[in-house]
């Protein structure tokens, strides 16, 4: 069956499901009525400024709705996404990725491929939370990103159809569609949305091994050069339905869920030589193919309850998340020495499967008091269950023979209960937030290996704090932020098992890594709502990353460890929407960290610090006649990371937009990476080895999008559905 043919068979099934709620399971008892089309055309601000985030209007911004949402992150100023999943906001890591209030349950290549595989037109906003209260889970160091989708908020029947394609050197489509059908007693919202793309990658490493380690009368250098193309396709589903029992109720049913089916073929020479000599005396060429497979099932009902006008309100949820993997691995090395001029090949496959099963509930009660004070609380508890599995075989004599040295298994299982308070009172002109939450986390873990077999486990009870004082003088506000969190490792992060990228490159998990805890600390002064400057400190003990540890026959494993500290300070500007002239409207930022990580050493301490400068500059033109435009960018300068240093990364976007068909459609010509600037280089010093890394993505492409609305209605309040499973950011299988 053509997709088209299968978009049009859903919409139309969608369209019968609609009328039959409407009809047979929830007859509306309110009299027919003849209501005429109500096209709402209201121009949102791109940007918004508050005391504990920012918000971005996708539909407010001509560039960013195109795409996926991993290139809209790429886009929000003063956020940095690296390819392996880690994300920077302000020059600071340890980032949350929530949807609409909750944890993707994905991290690391997991929530790329996500990111990734969802069409921009899907989300409405995006806030940059930087000051969390104590009702989110306490994980995330700095901060949290909440990517807001969609919600039609008509009575009637509403619909909307998306689709775009762009094209680089490769080509990347996606489509979607979201209908809608809401009355008196109940809504029903569906949204399924399709993806196709192809990403490539080239990769150049400077490997330079010293002579202490090698053995050698001088430094070893391994020099590699790679392509890589990753086809991917990925079908995403949201849908449910609330029903209003009475004006003070609300039940509401959901799910939503991710296939994804991946492929990559990479291609990678390799060459040593004696430094400084450049003539080398071995070569090898591998050639590595992955097919990946990944289904991402939720499910969860909610319940909403407003015992009175005043405001006291009552919610309760349960949620359940199923993750599955299966990747197909081969692996193809051919070794030549030149000097003697012997040759020789292996190969090796790799079966890699992964399970993960998530419940999650919760309680949350909302007291308000006459005075204006408010109070809230809640519980809440989170049980995973993990179960992996990696079988690797070598080709020997023409047979596979298992290769009981990587392959094993991995299960793991851990249990969250946490409860909180936090009030909210105003005193004159001072407003103040403060709360304390409370988490206790038990887990346990088993490698299970022909070469080893070992467990693991540990419990734990932690408090984190948060405070927000806030004075008002007049119509600017000055600020006081102070809050604890904590940085749990990802499930991957804790698997032991190996992952082979080439013959000298390996990736595994790490049983002893610790959470690492953060303290924010954060003084700002907004004028009116236009413009917020803030000077912020965070101080990090046990902080994680990503190591590299260089092994004598010259392979270099990586993996996460726990680093002695982390200290990351400085001022940072943002401007709300300015208006020069009545055609234009600019936004910008900017930013000066310092980041400074310590760790012990070969028996000493080692430092790696960098000062970081960040901007970014937005501008929006509308010229009337449904005509706008919008040129964009930003800059991240050189930035320390761990044991390695990150250069700058920059890049300018543009686009145009037309509306058509009496505001109900939108037509839009983009560009992204305009200047083909967007390459991520990076350094890294590690005992016996230093590394010099180039890294280049199809970044650079032009588009076209296509967005349609058909609404019925008028509008109406929103009901306050948000899940409970919030540990899906650690996922990374």
């Amino acid at each position: 069956m053509g997709r088209s043919k299968f978009l049009l068979i859903a919409l139309l099934l969608a369209f019968y499901v609609s009328d039959v709620f409407a009809q047979f399971i929830m007859p509306d008892t309110i009299p027919d009525q003849d209501i005429e089309e109500v096209v709402v055309v209201a121009k949102l601000p791109e940007l918004e400024i508050k005391a504990d985030k920012m918000t971005y209007h996708l539909d407010a911004s001509v560039v960013r709705k195109q795409g996926s949402l991993y290139e809209v992150l790429e886009t929000l100023p003063g956020v940095v996404v690296n390819k392996d999943g880690s994300i920077y906001m302000n020059g600071i890591s340890g980032i949350n990725v929530l949807i609409d209030g909750k944890q993707t349950y994905l991290s690391g290549q997991e929530l790329v491929n996500l990111l990734k595989a969802t069409p921009a037109s899907t989300a409405d906003k995006i806030d940059l939370i930087t000051h969390p209260s104590a009702r989110y889970d306490a994980s995330g160091n700095s901060g949290l990103i909440d990517i807001h989708t969609k919600k039609i908020k008509l009575q009637g029947l509403n619909l909307s159809v998306n689709g775009g394609f762009s094209q680089g050197i490769r080509s990347k489509g996606n489509g979607s569609f979201s209908l809608n059908r809401r009355n008196g007693k109940f809504n029903f919202y569906l949204t399924y949305s399709f993806y196709k793309g192809n990403d490539q990658h080239d990769l150049e490493i400077n490997r330079l091994y010293s002579n202490e380690l090698t053995g050698l009368a001088s430094d070893l250098k391994l020099y590699q050069d790679s392509y890589s193309e990753s086809p991917y396709a990925s079908h995403y589903y949201r849908a449910g339905v609330d029903f209003y029992l009475s004006p003070q109720t609300t039940i509401g049913v959901s799910t939503n869920g991710n296939i994804f089916h991946g492929e990559n073929e990479g291609d990678m020479d390799s060459s040593f030589s004696l430094y400084p000599q450049t003539a080398p005396d071995s070569t090898a060429h591998t050639l590595n193919l992955n097919d990946r497979h990944k289904i991402n099932f939720s499910g969860g009902i909610s319940l909403t309850h407003r015992f009175d006008s005043v405001g006291k309100v009552l919610d309760a949820s349960f949620d359940y998340l199923n993750f599955h993997s299966d990747e197909d691995q081969f692996i193809y090395n051919s070794f030549r020495n030149l000097i003697n001029q012997t040759e020789r090949q292996d190969s090796m496959r790799g079966d890699i499967k992964g399970n993960i099963n998530l419940y999650a509930g919760q309680i949350n009660m909302k007291f308000p008091f006459e005075n204006g004070w408010v109070l809230n609380a809640g519980v809440k508890s989170s049980y995973v269950s993990i179960d992996n599995e990696a079988l690797y075989a070598n080709r020997i004599q023409n047979a596979w023979s298992s290769n009981e040295g990587l392959t094993q298994g991995f299960s793991y299982k851990e249990n969250i209960n946490a409860a909180y308070i936090e009030g909210n009172a105003r005193l004159g002109e001072l407003s103040v937030q403060a709360g304390l939450r409370l988490e206790n986390t038990r887990y346990k873990g088993r490698q299970t290996a022909v070469a080893c077999d070992s467990s693991f486990s540990d419990h734990s009870i932690d408090l984190f704090p948060t405070v927000l004082l806030e004075y008002a003088l007049g119509e600017n506000k000055l600020s006081l932020f102070y809050g604890k969190r904590i940085n749990r490792p990802n499930y991957g992060d804790l698997n032991p098992s190996t992952y082979i990228f080439d013959n000298y490159t390996y990736e595994r998990g790490n049983t002893l890594l610790k959470p690492e805890k953060t303290d924010n600390l954060e003084l700002s002064y907004a004028f009116k709502d236009l413009f917020k400057a803030a000077f912020l400190f965070s101080y990090t003990s046990k902080a994680m990353v990503k190591s590299y540890i260089v092994e004598e026959n010259k392979r270099v494993f990586v993996t996460p460890l726990n680093l002695n500290r982390a200290i990351s300070l400085g001022p940072r500007v943002n401007t709300g929407v300015l208006s020069p002239v009545s055609f234009w409207n600019l936004s910008a930022n900017a930013a000066f960290v310092y980041n400074r990580y310590q760790w012990s050493e070969e028996l000493s301490n080692k430092v790696n610090e960098d000062y970081t400068w960040i901007a970014g500059l937005n501008n929006q033109f509308s010229f009337g006649k449904g005509w706008s435009a919008e040129l964009s960018g930003y800059y991240n300068g050189r930035m320390a990371a761990g044991q390695a240093t990150i250069s700058p990364v920059w890049q300018v976007n543009c686009g145009i937009q037309k509306s058509i068909l009496k505001n109900k459609a939108t037509v839009s010509l983009f560009a992204r990476d305009i200047f083909h600037s967007y390459r991520y280089n990076m350094e890294l010093t590690v005992p016996g080895q230093r590394a010099f890394t180039k890294e280049r993505y199809d970044n650079t492409l032009v588009g076209v999008s296509f967005s349609w609305r058909f609404s019925k209605g008028y509008e109406t309040k929103e009901s306050g559905r948000k899940s409970d499973i919030d540990q899906s950011k650690r996922i990374n299988l």
